[in-house]
């Protein structure tokens, strides 16, 4: 009898050593990832696949077994397409969710309304958006996934109006944070490829109205039309350039890009050239690419879980890619549960990012510095364009 109790309280302990994590197996917190997407309001049609994008990867690493024997826990707060919601968010991720890291900024303005926040908390704010602009000094808390309009847009549109035949290039641009780093990126682009703009125009976000600045951009005898906006704008500034008899080439700054644009546009959008993270024409890559396999597998699986791919996705799951890849240089002993451990584990992901280099993900291949904190290169984003109510790699002059 005396030799059963023992081996029953044998097993016992044995159990209790099992789920106290000094046995055979550790129950450790998760590493929360705090994302504030627009989920409502001018950007929503933004979020959802920035969303997906995120889950995406997240369910990938977690089937793996997560980071360090730690889960990945997504948080997800809407910033209603207003930065002061988003600065909301980002305080909450912080201070009540205990986030490793800031994640999403789907806009600029947000991610520029946010930054003093994440770099008084020392954390990281890994923006969605275009909200670094190459050449200039990074803010040391931010990083972003995706490059600026001087490196995968701009220019690029500009010499494909070039090659089409355009010599007197017009520009309208919405009036936001994105737009008045287009404006910049245009006159620098127009610096460097050494041509004067035929002239340039702004409007307001939401602006039911545009005929008045097209009217000026078609006055002026322009013949080619770059446009920089979110997608409603963009696709109402189109329409309205159509509909006042401008046949010449129209390019659009890449905010645009994804089946919404196709639905929204109809008929207006054919022909329609932007630029675009490789994945969004994964199939039609060359093998050769080095790309192609990470663009594929999103490409699939997205399209199988959510239908017409949305390259917003590609921004979230390189942020969650290369957040899980910081995560996992630092010591599996911190617990993000305690708030020291958080700290220097929220210092570890900013300084272990800052060090990722050929890092092959889907907006290009990240190589990050001290001074480098969008990590890519011109050429990490292709011109494509609508044909036949589908987005295509541009294959025209």
């Amino acid at each position: 009898m005396k030799k059963w109790v023992s081996i029953v309280v044998a097993s016992c302990v044995g159990i209790v050593l099992a789920f106290s994590g000094t046995g055979f197996t550790q129950t450790r917190a998760p590493y929360v990832l705090g994302f504030t997407l627009d989920m409502t309001g001018l950007r929503a049609e933004l979020a959802k696949p920035m969303k997906s994008g995120a889950l995406i990867r997240i369910d990938e690493i977690n089937g793996a077994g997560g980071v360090n024997g730690h889960q990945l826990k997504a948080i997800f707060y809407d910033g209603e397409s207003t930065p002061v919601k988003n600065v909301q968010n980002v305080k909450r991720l912080i201070e009540v969710d205990k986030a490793v890291a800031l994640m999403g900024f789907s806009a600029v303005d947000a991610s520029m309304a946010s930054v003093q926040t994440a770099e008084e908390a020392k954390i990281l704010l890994y923006s969605g958006s275009p909200s670094i602009v190459t050449g200039r000094p990074p803010k040391k808390w931010m990083f972003t996934v995706v490059p600026d309009q001087r490196v995968a847009s701009i220019p690029i549109l500009i010499k494909n109006l070039m090659a089409r035949g355009s010599k007197k290039i017009a520009y309208i641009y919405i009036d936001t944070a994105m737009g008045n780093l287009g404006i910049a990126a245009f006159k620098w682009s127009c610096e460097k490829l050494n041509i004067t703009p035929a002239i340039t125009e702004k409007y307001a976000p939401g602006a039911v109205d545009i005929s008045p600045q097209l009217a000026h951009i078609k006055a002026s005898g322009a013949d080619g039309l770059l446009i920089s906006g979110n997608l409603a704008d963009t696709v109402r500034v189109i329409k309205t350039a159509r509909d006042l008899g401008i046949e010449y080439p129209i390019v659009s700054d890449y905010a645009v890009v994804g089946p919404e644009f196709i639905t929204l546009s109809g008929k207006y959008g054919e022909g329609i050239v932007t630029t675009s993270l490789k994945t969004l024409v994964a199939e039609e890559l060359p093998d050769s690419d080095s790309q192609k396999k990470v663009c594929m597998d999103l490409y699939n699986k997205y399209t199988k879980q959510f239908g017409p791919f949305s390259l917003y996705a590609g921004h979230t799951w390189d942020q969650v890619n290369m957040v899980a890849m910081a995560l996992g240089k630092i010591d599996p002993k911190l617990d993000p549960a305690k708030e020291k451990d958080l700290e220097v584990i929220r210092a570890e992901v900013r300084d272990n990012l800052e060090k990722l280099k050929g890092v092959v993900g889907q907006n290009g291949i990240f190589n990050y510095s001290e001074t480098d904190h969008i990590g890519l290169a011109e050429g990490c984003y292709i011109p494509v364009a609508v044909e036949k109510g589908k987005w295509r790699l541009y294959k025209g002059k």
